[in-house]
C-alpha cells in the first residue's frame, strides 16, 4: 500500500512540473507574439502619414504622375501621384521634412518647407508651344453618347454631400432648374422617393466647394419617373460666375428617414436615395466630390475628389 501510494505521488508531481513546464513555455511564446504585433503596430504609424492631392492652376484638374521628392536628412524620397492627382508619403513626420519638390512636364516645379494637402502648380510658359497646345486640348467640356450610356448608381449615408463643378458657360441666363438622376439602389425600390436636399455652392482658390449660395438648403423630393428629378430656382436669380459653381445633393439627417438601414443586393445600406454616376474620365472638366462626417480626419469633414461624375447638372 505504501508503494503504491509513492507511486501516486511521484506520478502527480511529475504531471505538475509537465505542465507547469508547458505552461511557461506556452507563456513564452504568447510575450514574444505580443512583443513582435506590438512592434508591428509601432512601425505603422499612420500619424506620420502625409496625404495630399496636385491639382493644375489653369484647369482645376488633378495631375496624373506628378513627382513629389522629399528630403530628410539628406535622404531623397521619391513618389508619385495617382489619377487622381492623390500622393501619400508614409513614415514621414512633417517636422523631419527639409524641403519637398513636386513637379509634372508643362508645370512650374514647387519647392516649398512644408506640404499642404492640396497644391497647385501653374503652367510653365516657356513650355514649347505644341506642348501647351497639348495641355489645353486635354480638357473635355462634353462626354460622349457612349460615355454617357456607360452609368451607374451610387449610394450614400446620412448627411452625405455630393457636389459637381460646373463651368461658366456662354450663356449669361439665370438658373433655372437643378437636375438630379436620382435613383434607387441595390435593387431596393422606392428609395428614389424619399427627400433630400440641394444647394449651390462657390468655388474656392483650390477649385473645390467652398461655401453655400443659399442660406438654407432646399429640401426637395422626386415626385415622377423621369430620368432626371428638376429643383426649380429660378427665383433666385442665380447666374454662373466667372470661376463656375458647384451643384450640390445632400442626403438629410438619420431621424428624418422612416428606415434606418435595408438590405440591398450589395448588402446592409442606409435607407437614403442613390444618384447616377458615370465613369471617371480625368480631362472631363466637371469633376465630383463627397463630404461625409466621420472621426477619420484624412476621409472625412473635407471636400474629396472622386473617381466618378455625379450625373448632376443645371437648366437655363
Amino acid at each position: 500500500m505504501n508503494y503504491e501510494r509513492a507511486c501516486f505521488i511521484r506520478l502527480y508531481f511529475y504531471k505538475q512540473m509537465k505542465n507547469k513546464t508547458l505552461f511557461n513555455l506556452i507563456f513564452i511564446l504568447l510575450l514574444t507574439f505580443h512583443n513582435l504585433f506590438s512592434q508591428v503596430i509601432k512601425n505603422q504609424d499612420y500619424s506620420n502619414l502625409i496625404i495630399g492631392y496636385v491639382y493644375s492652376r489653369n484647369n482645376g484638374l488633378p495631375i496624373e504622375k506628378a513627382t513629389i521628392k522629399t528630403s530628410s536628412k539628406n535622404e531623397l524620397r521619391y513618389f508619385t501621384t495617382d489619377i487622381n492627382g492623390k500622393f501619400e508619403i508614409p513614415n514621414t513626420p512633417q517636422n523631419k521634412i527639409d524641403f519637398f519638390e513636386i513637379s509634372s512636364l508643362g508645370f512650374k516645379k514647387v519647392l516649398n518647407k512644408i506640404i499642404t494637402d492640396t497644391i497647385y502648380l501653374e503652367n510653365y510658359t516657356n513650355q514649347l508651344n505644341e506642348v501647351i497646345i497639348n495641355s489645353k486640348s486635354k480638357t473635355k467640356y462634353k462626354l460622349s453618347i457612349i460615355e454617357k450610356l456607360n452609368n451607374f448608381e451610387t449610394n450614400f449615408s446620412w448627411e452625405n454631400k455630393a457636389a459637381v463643378y460646373i463651368p461658366k458657360s456662354n450663356q449669361n441666363n439665370c438658373i433655372k432648374n437643378l437636375l438630379f438622376a436620382i435613383s434607387d439602389y441595390g435593387g431596393v425600390k422606392n428609395l428614389k422617393y424619399l427627400p433630400f436636399k440641394v444647394n449651390l455652392y462657390t468655388v474656392d482658390s483650390l477649385g473645390k466647394p467652398l461655401k453655400p449660395v443659399f442660406e438654407k438648403d432646399i429640401i426637395s423630393k422626386k415626385n415622377d419617373d423621369n430620368s432626371l428629378t428638376k429643383v426649380d430656382i429660378s427665383k433666385f436669380k442665380i447666374t454662373i460666375p466667372d470661376e463656375g459653381i458647384f451643384v450640390v445633393f445632400i442626403i438629410l439627417e438619420k431621424k428624418d428617414y422612416p428606415v434606418d438601414f435595408i438590405n440591398s443586393s450589395f448588402g446592409i445600406i442606409s435607407a437614403v436615395p442613390a444618384l447616377k454616376a458615370y465613369k471617371y474620365s480625368k480631362d472631363y472638366i466637371r469633376k465630383s466630390y463627397l463630404y461625409r462626417q466621420c472621426d477619420y480626419p484624412e476621409k472625412c469633414n473635407i471636400w474629396l475628389p472622386q473617381d466618378l461624375h455625379y450625373i448632376m447638372d443645371v437648366e437655363y
